[in-house]
């Protein structure tokens, strides 16, 4: 089993350390028609994402791939139930393996529906990993408004729900000048208003950061939201740079990650932004990519219930 040391710091010793997983989640990225002037990934510079999935990102050409460091799949997110994915319930599935959509009888978002949060608790793929003594870690950075309004409310995002029940850090937007924590639109820009000291950086700074982080952890969770808000306000334009943003980011990762040591895994819980008709979410299956030391414990994923478990049993994999 990998094992990371427990430090006073909270960081797993990269010494102890065997082999990890790091995990992006891109929000609303769902795999579209091909050949159509509303699928923005059809029509972007993605380079990046093209190079780590070894094909294009459509219907057609996001083939199923099985080999022992690559592994391309496509999930479905609808998970049995009818009406549109959302985020509540597809997030809690995707980090849980619980169907949380089939719990709560709908598709319910963005927040966590209250039926889901013993799953969450229980199940969520940090609480699974520490308490085999895996260190997990969280790399986006949140502002100071956010612990504010989490400390009036106690409305926490799925993301954070499942931090904060397996006691996992949330890190803080000064973190990231630092190389501590990610920004969660990958160059600053986005928590400049609510916090002036972030400094402006572009996704290789993010990548480095992440990659670094990544490094001394079993396992490490960024989350990319502005697919879906791209998705949501139906703009050609932006559609495109979130999209070539995220592809800069991604092949930087790509670039910096040691296979043999880190499996890196990209998914998302619906699909969006891959359809730009009608700015809502979709019933589109949404890629899987596993890349590296892990991958052949994801070929046989099919859903978002299988994410979680696959990680877990990849990391409980003696080596």
């Amino acid at each position: 089993m990998a094992r990371f040391r427990r430090s006073k710091s909270g960081a797993g010793d990269l010494n102890d350390a065997t082999r990890g997983i790091a995990f992006v989640f891109v929000d609303g990225l769902g795999l579209g028609e091909a050949g159509q002037a509303f699928n923005p990934l059809l029509h972007a510079g993605l380079d990046g994402l093209r190079s780590l999935a070894s094909c294009g990102w459509d219907s057609d050409s996001f083939s199923s791939l099985e080999s022992p460091d690559l592994v391309r799949r496509s999930l479905d997110a609808n998970l049995g139930v009818e009406g549109l994915p959302q985020s509540g319930t597809g997030q809690a599935t995707l980090f849980t393996g619980v169907n949380c959509a089939q719990l709560v009888g709908r598709h319910h978002g963005p927040y966590p529906h209250s039926l889901t949060r013993p799953a969450i608790s229980k199940h969520n793929i940090f609480s699974r990993l520490e308490s085999r003594g895996l260190q997990s870690a969280f790399a986006n950075a949140y502002p100071p408004q956010f612990f504010d309004y989490v400390e009036r409310t106690d409305r926490w995002t799925v993301t954070t729900r499942c931090c904060l029940d397996a006691g996992v850090r949330i890190r803080r937007s000064s973190e990231i000048a630092g190389r501590a924590a990610v920004s969660a639109d990958l160059t600053g820009l986005g928590l400049r208003h609510p916090d002036p000291s972030v400094p402006l950086h572009d996704e290789t700074f993010s990548a480095d950061t992440f990659s670094g982080i990544a490094r001394s952890y079993a396992f490490t969770l960024f989350e990319y939201f502005m697919t879906d808000k791209a998705g949501h306000r139906a703009e050609y334009p932006r559609a495109i740079q979130v999209l070539e943003s995220l592809d800069r980011f991604l092949g930087a990762v790509h670039r910096q990650l040691d296979y043999d040591q880190t499996t890196l895994i990209v998914t998302s819980d619906h699909g969006n932004i891959e359809d730009l008709r009608t700015g809502v979410h979709t019933r589109n299956p949404v890629p899987l990519i596993a890349r590296g030391w892990a991958a052949e414990h994801f070929r046989n994923a099919d859903t978002l219930t299988d994410v979680a478990p696959a990680i877990d049993a990849a990391l409980a994999t003696p080596r």
